[in-house]
């Protein structure tokens, strides 16, 4: 940004002047220092699981500059997970990680569409070996040829300029209704989050590809079955 002096050198001539704002770096902090469970409460991830994440998309989020105050592809990803696991404001995020808010911004929309055009497609799919499954299931709720458990969740959102009405939820807050299919693991098999918070769960999922693919005859094994709460 930058800031204009004004200089009269006579009554009748003024000179502009502009100069140009020096640009400050303020410290940032190094979160590997945390203990565990210190940096799990304000992640919501595990050091383990954010090596993990890194490993997919640590080269994508990787700045190709020379400039030595870039963030690395770990600061940017530890500031999308504090704002996304907090719902903080973005310049409360910029002052815990020392960087501006529209580096906070930036990075958000950067580390998101890495996970979802990368990670995403990679992690929440079907296992191609479900030998276990259904014993596993069998074993912890006593309901045999189970593939996964189906259920639906309000995820909360900043109030949408369009259709405003359409995401306010049965509990009168806006939302997205996502449906999410796990395994006995915990591991995600099947996840449909277009949907606005006032959907109802049974209209989610006779519009998702689950479904769709069930309808045409697939099972991940024979005779399987998608348990619903």
């Amino acid at each position: 940004m930058s800031q204009s002096l004004y200089f009269s050198s006579d009554e009748d001539s003024i000179v502009q002047v502009r100069l140009k704002r020096k640009k400050v770096f303020r410290q940032r902090i190094n979160y590997n220092q945390l203990q565990d469970f210190t940096f799990k409460e304000k992640f919501r991830l595990r050091k383990s699981e954010v090596e993990f994440v890194l490993e997919h998309i640590g080269q994508i989020l990787r700045y190709r500059t020379t400039k030595n105050k870039a963030l690395t592809p770990e600061q940017q990803l530890l500031t999308t997970l504090h704002w996304l696991g907090n719902g903080g404001q973005y310049h409360g995020t910029a002052d815990m990680h020392g960087i501006s808010k529209a580096n906070v911004c930036r990075v958000n929309k950067r580390v998101i569409n890495a996970l979802l055009d990368h990670l995403f497609q990679t992690v929440v799919s079907w296992p191609s070996n479900m030998e276990n499954t259904s014993l596993e299931f069998l074993r912890s709720g006593g309901f045999p040829s189970v593939c996964a458990c189906i259920d639906g969740s309000l995820f909360p959102i900043l109030t949408p300029s369009k259709n405003e009405s359409a995401y306010v939820d049965r509990h009168g807050d806006h939302s997205i209704n996502a449906m999410m299919a796990c395994g006995p693991d915990m591991n995600f098999y099947s996840v449909c989050s277009r949907w606005p918070g006032s959907t109802h769960d049974s209209r989610v999922l006779r519009n998702s590809m689950l479904f769709a693919k069930f309808e045409r005859g697939w099972r991940p094994f024979q005779n399987a079955v998608v348990l619903g709460n």
